[in-house]
């Protein structure tokens, strides 16, 4: 199983093809709170319509949302305070879907975003 994050998300909401095969796979969709709060606070700044809005709410009910639980808050703290001490500190919203994604067992992120998650131990990154 794989997460997807942000950037594969927006991707997909901009009809890149190279999303598709991910899609279409036999593999659940899976992502996270916290990449949903990424992609709508995008839509908000770029003022989208309540249309637009709705449509990104219907792609995202497509998906299994993994939970922000006590587990991934451990995870994501462990992450966070691990990078920091190496100074290779990443943004909290990275370190909290690589901390929903290792609490669920889950060691594959989907996601263009390479140089920040590559940093995560445990944490494959895949490009697509």
């Amino acid at each position: 199983m794989k997460v997807l994050d942000t950037t594969f998300l927006i991707d997909v909401l901009r009809g890149r093809k190279e999303t598709i095969p991910i899609l279409k796979s036999n593999q659940p969709l899976l992502t996270t709170p916290i990449n949903s709060y990424e992609v709508l606070t995008g839509l908000f700044l770029k003022n989208a319509s309540a249309h637009h809005i709705l449509e990104v709410r219907q792609l995202f009910d497509t998906m299994r949302m993994l939970p922000l639980d006590d587990r991934a808050v451990i995870k994501s703290a462990e992450i966070n305070a691990d990078l920091l001490k190496k100074g290779e500190a990443i943004e909290d919203c990275d370190c909290l879907t690589a901390g929903i994604a290792l609490s669920n067992g889950i060691s594959t992120i989907v996601t263009r975003n390479e140089k920040h998650f590559r940093r995560i131990k445990g944490l494959t990154v895949e490009r697509y």
